[in-house]
C-alpha cells in the first residue's frame, strides 16, 4: 500500500535528535513501523527531516516553531506550505493520505476521499476549529477525551487512533535515582514550575527535561526555580529520556490544559515509573488511577503532593502492564485497517 504522511511544519522530524513534542515522535514511529510491514511510505515534512526506511520529500519548507497553537504563525506562509503539499499529492497519487498538521490551511489544501486528518491537539485555536468543522475529509483524534472536546466544538470526528510505543525497545527502570521527574515542553500549559513547587514542598529533588518552546517563559519562570535540588537537563533523545524517567520515583505532570493524549505519561509507564497528574484530557485514558499512577483534581497542588506520596505504594510491573495497552503493534494495526478502508 502506498501511504503518504503529512507532518506538522512546527519542527523537523529527525529520528537522530529529540523531538519538540509527542506527535513528532509518534509520526516517526508510525512511518517506520508501516515501512517495516512492507508499505511504501512517503513523509512530507519540514526540511531536515529524516526517518530510516522512509522516503522523505523535501518541498523546501522550513520548520516554523511558532505554528503550534497558532502562536504568531503567518496564515499566508501556512497556506503556501500546505498548498505545496496539496500540489505534490495531486501529482503523486497515494492509496491513503494521513495528515497530522495543526494548521487551518491543511484541512483545505489536503483533502479527498482517501485523506484522514488526525487532530493531535484539543480545539484551542479558533481558526483550526473552524477549518475542522468545514473539513470534507475524515477526521480522527488520539483519545476519547480529545474526541469529546472536538465533538463539543462542532467537528465530526470519525475515528479514534490512539498513540503507541514500542515496548520492546523500552527498558524497564528500577526507580533508583532518588528524584522526581518532569518531561515536556518548557511552556506554561505544561507547567514545569508547578512541578518545582511540589517537589520542594516534599523536600525531594527534581529533574526537568524538555525543549525550550517559550524562551521568555523559561527565562522568567523556570530559570529562577533552578538550583541544587532542581536541575534542568535539556531536551533529551528518547533513549536518554527513558533512562531519566526509569530512574525516577515518579513522573510529575501538573498540566494546565487538557492533554490530548499524554505521550510522556505513556513513556513513563513503559519504563515502570508511576505518573502523578491532574485528571485532565487524555491523561485520564492513559493513567489508571491507583494502579499505574495517581490522578487528582486539576490545579490542587496540595492534593498533587499527596498523590506523589501515595504513588510510592504503586508497583512498577503494573505501570508497565498498563503501558502495554498502547503497544506500537496495536497502533499500527489500527492505522493499517483504516488505510485499507480509505483505499
Amino acid at each position: 500500500m502506498r501511504v503518504a504522511l503529512v507532518a506538522p511544519f512546527v519542527a523537523a522530524i529527525d529520528e537522530r535528535r529529540s523531538q519538540i513534542g509527542g506527535a513528532q515522535a509518534v509520526i516517526a514511529d508510525l512511518a517506520r513501523g508501516l515501512a517495516s510491514r512492507g508499505h511504501d511510505v512517503t513523509l512530507l515534512a519540514p526540511r531536515g527531516s529524516r526517518v530510516s526506511g522512509v522516503e522523505v520529500v523535501d518541498l523546501g519548507i522550513d520548520a516554523d516553531p511558532r505554528a503550534v497553537f497558532g502562536r504568531g504563525a503567518e496564515p499566508a506562509s501556512q497556506r503556501e506550505a500546505f498548498g505545496a503539499v496539496g500540489a505534490w499529492l495531486a501529482a503523486h497519487p497515494k492509496d491513503a493520505v494521513h495528515a497530522h498538521a495543526f494548521d487551518a490551511p491543511a484541512f483545505d489544501c489536503v483533502r479527498g476521499a482517501r485523506v484522514v486528518h488526525t487532530l493531535h491537539l484539543p480545539p484551542v485555536d479558533p481558526a483550526v476549529v473552524a477549518a475542522a468543522r468545514a473539513a470534507t475529509a475524515m477526521l480522527a483524534t488520539v483519545s476519547e477525551s480529545c474526541r469529546r472536546a472536538w465533538t463539543d466544538a462542532g467537528a465530526r470526528v470519525d475515528e479514534l487512533l490512539p498513540n503507541g510505543i514500542d515496548l520492546a525497545a523500552v527498558p524497564i527502570g528500577r526507580g533508583e535515582g532518588g528524584y522526581l521527574a518532569f518531561a515536556g515542553r518548557m511552556s506554561a500549559e505544561k507547567d514545569p514550575v508547578a512541578a518545582c513547587r511540589v517537589a520542594r514542598a516534599l523536600g525531594l529533588p527534581l529533574r526537568l527535561a524538555g525543549p525550550i518552546y517559550d524562551d521568555r517563559y523559561f527565562r522568567t519562570e523556570v530559570e529562577p526555580q533552578l538550583g541544587p535540588d532542581v536541575a534542568y537537563v535539556g531536551a533529551l533523545d528518547r533513549t536518554a529520556l527513558w533512562a531519566l524517567l526509569g530512574a525516577a520515583s515518579a513522573t510529575l505532570l501538573p498540566v494546565r490544559w487538557d492533554e490530548p493524549f499524554g505521550m510522556v505519561a505513556l513513556e513513563s509507564l513503559a519504563v515502570g515509573t508511576p505518573v502523578v497528574a491532574y485528571a485532565r484530557g487524555g491523561l485520564v485514558d492513559v493513567v489508571r488511577d491507583g494502579r499505574s499512577g495517581v490522578l487528582v483534581a486539576p490545579d490542587d497542588e496540595k492534593a498533587f503532593a499527596d498523590g506523589v506520596r501515595r504513588s510510592r505504594d504503586l508497583h512498577r510491573e503494573d505501570c508497565r502492564a498498563d503501558a502495554s495497552r498502547y503497544d506500537l503493534a496495536r497502533m499500527l494495526d489500527v492505522h493499517e485497517a483504516l488505510y485499507r478502508r480509505l483505499s
